[in-house]
């Protein structure tokens, strides 16, 4: 392991990483599945996935007003994380104080809306902080290796809690199921705050100069380089969101899946990222960002398309494996794209705006998901399938495929990358990650730099924004 993953401080944010993994597999995987069990309609299952999230977003405002006057930036994350935490108690016990029903679901969003507030407080603060504490020279590998262990974390979790679930379903107490979980998920945040009391928290000062309103960011969409990957990356969330807060709901009501084949299939794909998560960011600290979203980002555009072919178990679980492959070459790149771009001071900002950008594009496009799930003809829905039942989700796979297409084709040629980085072909790209050893480390087996099979670096990052 790298020297910078030894440091106390890299430690300790793998380590809250990972707690907070296992309250992602315990807790948040399993929310839309809470709403289908409580009854949810079409449209309240895409509003607890969606419109909780777009509250998350401008309260990244919040965050950033908070951390311009509140300088101790581990402070306000450690007591957020418990109050985050906290907040599963209350959803864990909906059903237990509403009963079931479109009113208890009503109550899920509205205490969901306050759990995703304080997510929203804490994103801007958590990237300006660990973006201060983590060299960029090793940035890549670092969240290469640290999502590899929030994917298993994930993973595990996801395996014990759907069998908690499972067999609480079979001894008709489903309710008592989704109690333990959620309970696992509080305990998870909460001890993950203590965690996050060991990462180092350097003083920062924000200029007069760094600070611009969102308008005005918004205004510079033509002419800023971050903004028009805002716009690719958010535009890309709203194609996902058409069909993303509904995956369940086909499962769990169209195909009829066991709590144990939902968790199957939403584990799949954590699989997937954690086998080759380092290896993305091995290749992204030498080959750059963008050039990891080009190729994943077509990859991905086409993964919905794989939902109308066949409704069988395995056929399903293949597509997630595929979709976890790209999308967390995809992710990571993203997140890395931030770093690279904005400078410290102005890094909260950024990121909050970005948030509210993808919040509200990402709510607009389940909403329209949602209302053609109403509204669509039904007989339409047999013309889409081949090996699939009849059902109005087809629409929406087949619509989110259509859309990631176009926002690929249109937006992504709009951007460039920001720091000098080796030039690589895109299919070269993927046999470089395929070859690296996805769970030991930065190994090349068939692409080399030159005879003798040493890697070059591109270091010297100069931020633009």
């Amino acid at each position: 392991m790298s020297k910078a993953f030894q440091t106390t401080s890299s430690r300790a944010v793998v380590r809250e990483g990972v707690l907070d993994a296992i309250k992602i597999g315990s807790g948040e995987t399993y929310l839309s599945a809470f709403g289908v069990f409580l009854g949810g309609t079409a449209m309240q299952i895409g509003a607890l996935s969606t419109l909780p999230p777009l509250l998350g977003a401008v309260a990244q405002s919040l965050g950033v007003w908070i951390i311009e006057r509140i300088k101790s930036r581990r402070r306000i994350l450690s007591v957020a994380m418990v109050l985050q935490g906290l907040l599963w108690v209350p959803i864990a016990l909906v059903p237990f104080l509403f009963g079931e029903g479109p009113s208890a679901v009503s109550a899920l969003i509205v205490i969901v809306a306050l759990y995703q507030l304080t997510i929203g407080v804490i994103s801007p603060i958590w990237s300006s902080l660990i973006g201060d504490v983590i060299p960029s020279e090793t940035r890549g590998q670092f969240f290469g290796f640290r999502n590899k262990w929030i994917a298993i974390a994930t993973f595990v979790s996801l395996g014990l809690t759907g069998a908690i679930v499972h067999q609480a379903k079979g001894f008709g107490a489903t309710r008592y199921g989704f109690l333990a979980i959620f309970l696992l998920a509080a305990v998870a945040r909460v001890w993950s705050s203590f965690s996050f009391r060991a990462v180092d928290d350097p003083s920062f000062h924000i200029s007069d100069e760094s600070k611009f309103s969102f308008w005005k960011f918004v205004s510079r969409t033509r002419q800023s380089n971050f903004a028009k990957f805002v716009l690719f990356v958010s535009s890309m969330n709203f194609a996902v969101a058409v069909a993303g807060p509904y995956y369940a709901m086909y499962m769990l009501k169209d195909l009829a899946f066991t709590y144990v084949e939902f968790t199957l299939v939403v584990a799949t794909a954590v699989v997937a990222q954690f086998t080759v998560m380092r290896s993305w960011g091995a290749v992204s600290d030498q080959f750059g960002n963008r050039k990891i979203m080009a190729v994943c980002g077509w990859l991905v555009a086409i993964n919905p398309f794989f939902w109308l072919v066949s409704s069988n178990l395995w056929w399903i679980i293949f597509a997630q494996l595929y979709s976890g492959f790209f999308w967390s070459g995809f992710n990571l790149a993203a997140a890395n794209f931030v770093f690279d771009a904005v400078t410290p001071p102005k890094r909260a900002r950024c990121i909050a705006y970005q948030s509210i950008v993808n919040g509200v594009l990402v709510f607009i496009g389940a909403f329209f998901g949602g209302f053609l799930l109403t509204y669509y003809p039904d007989w339409l829905t047999h013309r889409l399938g081949l090996w699939t039942p009849e059902s109005t989700f087809l629409v929406l796979f087949f619509l989110s495929g259509v859309c990631r297409v176009a926002v690929v084709y249109f937006l992504l040629p709009s951007f460039k990358e920001v720091r000098p980085v080796l030039p690589i072909r895109g299919h070269e790209l993927l046999i470089r990650v395929s070859s690296l050893r996805p769970l030991s480390g930065a190994s090349f087996a068939l692409i080399s730099d030159d005879e003798t099979g040493e890697s070059k670096r591109v270091d010297g990052k100069k931020p633009l924004a």
